[in-house]
């Protein structure tokens, strides 16, 4: 009696392509990260990428403040690059909003 399997089994060649494909799509979105930083010098807004402390308790979150005169974004390193992306463009897009 044959036993058939249900689910396809990749090849070693498969997953040899797809690292490329991960490691493409990590540098771009590392470039875009980058991107929006240096945006944010030229709007005299300073970027921290820092560990931010972990309780029980309590979620720490990515966060706008003013230091000195200073604005500064803080974005939590520990937290996807996608949305590190996502919340330091809407703090951008806040700020470019303001200025008008």
């Amino acid at each position: 009696m044959a036993r058939h399997s249900f689910y396809k089994t990749a090849t070693l060649i498969d997953n040899v392509l797809a690292i490329p494909n991960m490691a493409q799509s990590r540098h771009r979105q590392q470039s875009r990260l980058q991107a929006l930083i240096d945006t944010a010098k030229q709007m005299n807004i300073e970027v921290r990428t820092e560990k931010l402390l972990r309780e029980v308790g309590y979620r720490p979150r990515s966060g706008r403040c003013r230091i000195n005169g200073q604005e500064v974004i803080l974005l939590d390193r520990d937290t996807p690059i996608s949305e590190q992306i996502d919340f330091l463009a809407g703090e951008l897009a806040a700020q470019h909003g303001n200025e008008r």
